[in-house]
């Protein structure tokens, strides 16, 4: 179904390699801290932010101490840049792309961006050919092209992801409330894992950390506050953050009490259909007409639904009830990336048991392209 006109050495060729260490299909990715630390350049990621501000994440990271990690996530992303210049060449829509990710401000946005550049990246080494869409009308993010027509799109892929606040931006939080306070570390008991954490629920949990520092500099003794999440929906059930400034030399620790994750996961199956449901996204799901799209929704930042299968995914998503008739993406794909490796990580596809045959089978044949996990 798909041509097979972008496979290329170099850039592009690494990302087959699923990890540092691992072999893709022309070399092994390297393990951070193999390199020289010495003069490191990135020549292509410098030209990307070349028109950047100041406040672009890329710009900000000089600022922070270089570790073998962060070292190795700039490095990735050096080479994700690399390699989409060569499959982009001088189309003018490549150009557009290089503007927006010049415009970024913040982590989120460059996340989101470097998911859509990693499934287009996980294309290009399968050998599927792509060009992205006209972002003047409705279009997915990538347009498969159709070898029968190089005019006509075969199928599309949409790119999105879900990153509501989580523990480690509270557990952040909290730290930065305690300031510069001598021996004393703050402790988050969860009653049970939670999918998204609300901006009053990190207020409120602010206030107590600055309460009890208060009162522990002051000598006194400290009370732990249970803060109630009042947000079952999206949490699926009650939730409790226990709140405890003690004396200790950990700055900042958490737990969990309860290790069920159905409440979790059954949050981050309706937040990835919900993605696809808005009125812009719903639209770009059915720009294509008879030909499918697919939703593919990043979760790396959504609570647990990393720690799912992919295969179990694959499952609960093509089994959901959420896959109504009138649903506007033919399939939906969930995923997670790590900023040490170029790949898309633990793909799982569920496809919409409404689809007609054709375009089951598209699908069907663009999972196993991409070695991407899904149902039969």
């Amino acid at each position: 179904m798909f041509p097979f006109d972008h496979r290329r050495k170099g850039g592009a060729a690494l990302l087959g390699a699923t990890a540092p260490g691992q072999p893709g299909p022309f070399g092994v990715f390297p393990h951070p801290g193999d390199e020289d630390t010495q003069d490191v350049v990135r020549p292509v990621l410098d030209r990307w932010v070349a028109d950047a501000g100041e406040d672009h994440p890329v710009r900000r990271w000089p600022n922070e101490p270089e570790t073998p990690h962060s070292r190795a996530a700039r490095d990735v992303l050096d080479e994700m840049l690399g390699a989409l210049d060569e499959v982009g060449g001088d189309d003018p829509r490549w150009a557009a792309k290089r503007r927006e990710f010049a415009k970024l401000t913040d982590m989120d946005q460059l996340l989101e961006m470097r998911g859509e550049f990693a499934v287009a990246l996980a294309l290009a080494s399968a050998g599927i050919g792509y060009r992205l869409g006209d972002t003047k009308v409705p279009n997915p993010d990538l347009l498969l092209r159709d070898p029968a027509s190089m005019d006509r799109p075969a199928a599309g892929i949409e790119v999105t992801a879900r990153s509501p606040r989580n523990i480690a931006e509270l557990v952040e939080r909290a730290e930065t409330e305690l300031g510069a306070a001598d021996g004393l570390g703050v402790r988050l008991v969860f009653s049970r894992y939670p999918s998204r954490l609300q901006a009053d629920v990190a207020d409120t949990v602010a206030a107590a950390v600055r309460a009890q520092a208060d009162a522990a500099g002051r000598g006194n003794s400290t009370t732990p506050a249970v803060i109630d999440v009042d947000d079952a929906l999206k949490n699926a059930g009650s939730l409790t953050v226990t709140v405890h400034v003690e004396q200790t030399e950990e700055r900042a620790r958490w737990e969990v009490c309860a290790g069920e994750l159905a409440g979790p996961m059954s949050s981050a199956l309706y937040a990835a259909f919900e993605a696809g449901r808005g009125k812009e996204k719903a639209a770009q799901g059915r720009s294509l007409g008879s030909e499918p799209v697919l939703l593919a929704v990043d979760l790396s930042r959504y609570g647990a639904a990393w720690m799912r299968p992919a295969w179990v995914w694959a499952g609960q998503l093509a089994a959901s009830e959420y896959f109504t008739p009138d649903y506007p993406f033919a399939a939906i794909a969930v995923f997670h990336q790590s900023l040490e490796t170029p790949a898309v990580l633990d793909a799982a596809v569920g496809i919409s048991p409404h689809l007609t045959p054709e375009a089951r089978r598209t699908v069907l044949e663009l999972c196993e392209a991409l070695g991407w996990a899904h149902t039969a």
